[in-house]
């Protein structure tokens, strides 16, 4: 394998893989081949992949003529054009954190450009410790030292990056999971501090107000259905059957009401969403310690916007009634070429919407009905749909943080895929998404199910970062509240 064929594999892994894959597999076999350069030369070396408070790399006795400890950032682009915006943010961030170390070698998997060097000269000067800058050539030069370990690891990214990830699980403590919740969370204070939030919120941040779960919804509303087309028959069900019937709809295995409820929704075509609505809002109270907090990240701070927008997957209400309690300036957008005014927080229902009071809107009847198969086939295979390319400009354009969701709709996840095909401009995951961390009830618990509980959460963090996404963990939903608080404060 020549220098040729080497340079022609990265550039191939980094232009030619899926999503934010390509980056993280290009950081991991940079990784590997420099620890094994700086050990060749009996130098100490940390990878920080087990240290996520640090950088990609930390070189504690230097490499070739340079000593001292250094520290590495690797980053790559798919421009061709390379940004000095990434140098610059990364330089900064260096420079308020950097603590003992001195130097910070920045390496880009990319050709540099001469006037981009010249460019980085000019600010040396104003900085308090030594950088340099290595590209592909200088990556080249080291991996062609150990062709045959470069070959292996290549072909064996897959493996390698899910070793790791299980590694991290066994390696974690048990507060692990708040030293970084502390992390994302300051992250998103300066993300609040540059109006430049999105929310995306679902059945989660409804149900302390007393709206179903989707499942619940779902199989009452299969229940009620079939109740009606009954009655058309003469035939009765009393309300203590209905609730043993939906308790069994609920938990019936394989045989998901929403596909019945397809076919119920066509026969009941007039009088469809009325039955939702009922269901909906039969328990309803006004709101909740989560609404009251989403409310308040909602009022801007003086001279700002705060929240750029909300994309709501459900159908209720709930969040329009709070922002109108708490005067916040907003509009409900539910259909194709309605557009938020622009001192207005657009709430974006994207899988429609089913106001308790219908008379205050207008146009409803144009809203699709995100609710059964039909509704998300639609949307799968449109890639033009407003729902659509709505979610996925604030996808591309902010920094979305994710509340009272599964994570499983296929097509928001479909979204989030594309959009991390946009150029790379700097940190691999630019979203969050505030989850329940998954614990086996087990009062005696050994080891191994604590470190099966760790891999899995390790397994599932490394699932969203290639969607971009960070997890923030929580022991339990009631706690989402305060983390809002902490953003807005």
């Amino acid at each position: 394998m020549t220098n040729k064929d080497i340079k022609e594999k990265m550039f191939d892994l980094l232009n030619n893989t899926k999503g934010l894959y390509s980056h993280i597999a290009i950081e991991k076999l940079v990784s590997v081949m420099m620890i094994d350069y700086v050990k060749s030369q009996n130098k100490q070396v940390i990878e920080s992949y087990y240290n996520y408070k640090g950088p990609d790399l930390i070189l504690q006795d230097g490499i070739d003529d340079e000593k001292g400890c250094i520290a590495v950032e690797i980053k790559s682009l798919r421009q061709k054009q390379m940004s000095l915006k990434v140098i610059y943010d990364t330089i900064g961030r260096f420079t308020f954190n950097r603590g003992e170390i001195n130097k910070l070698l920045l390496i880009f998997v990319n050709e540099l450009p001469s006037q981009i060097r010249e460019r980085i000269k000019e600010k040396e000067e104003q900085l308090n410790f030594e950088l340099m800058i290595w590209d592909i050539d200088d990556l080249v030069r080291i991996f062609s030292k150990n062709k045959n370990l470069f070959i292996e690891t290549y072909d064996n990214l897959d493996s390698i990056l899910l070793r790791d990830t299980v590694q991290v699980g066994i390696k974690a403590n048990n507060n692990d999971y708040l030293i970084k919740r502390k992390k994302y969370i300051e992250q998103l204070k300066s993300q609040y501090k540059k109006d430049n939030i999105v929310l995306f919120v679902g059945a989660g941040v409804s149900y302390d107000a007393n709206i179903p779960t989707w499942d619940s919804l779902i199989s009452e509303l299969y229940v009620s259905l079939i109740d009606k087309l009954l009655k058309t028959h003469q035939i009765e069900i009393n309300d203590e059957d209905k609730e043993k019937i939906k308790e069994s709809v609920i938990n019936q295995n394989g045989n998901s009401p929403l596909i019945q409820t397809r076919f119920l929704k066509n026969s009941f075509k007039e009088n469809f969403n009325e039955s939702v609505r009922e269901i909906l809002y039969k328990d309803v109270v006004e709101t909740s310690d989560l609404l009251e907090e989403i409310g308040q990240l909602c009022i801007p701070n003086r001279g700002k916007l705060g929240i750029r927008a909300i994309i709501n997957y459900n159908f209720d209400d709930l969040i329009e009634r709070n922002l109108k309690r708490l005067r916040v300036k907003h509009q409900s957008i539910y259909a194709e070429a309605m557009h938020p005014d622009l001192d207005a927080l657009g709430v974006y229902h994207v899988h429609g919407f089913l106001p308790l009071d219908k008379e205050d809107y207008n146009d409803l009847e144009n809203t699709l009905l995100v609710f059964s198969e039909d509704g998300y086939h639609k949307l799968m295979l449109d890639p033009y749909n407003w729902a659509n390319i709505s979610q996925l400009n604030f996808m591309v354009n902010n920094t979305c943080l994710f509340i009272g969701l599964s994570m499983t709709d296929p097509n928001m996840r479909r979204l989030l895929e594309i959009a991390t095909q946009k150029e790379y401009d700097g940190d691999l995951c630019q979203h969050y998404v505030i989850m329940r961390r998954f614990k086996i009830n087990d009062s005696g618990k050994s080891e191994s199910i604590n470190r099966f509980e760790n891999v899995n959460e390790s397994l599932q963090e490394d699932f969203f970062k290639s969607l971009g996404v960070n997890v923030i963990w929580v022991n339990d939903y009631d706690e989402i509240p305060n983390l809002l608080k902490q953003i807005k404060s």
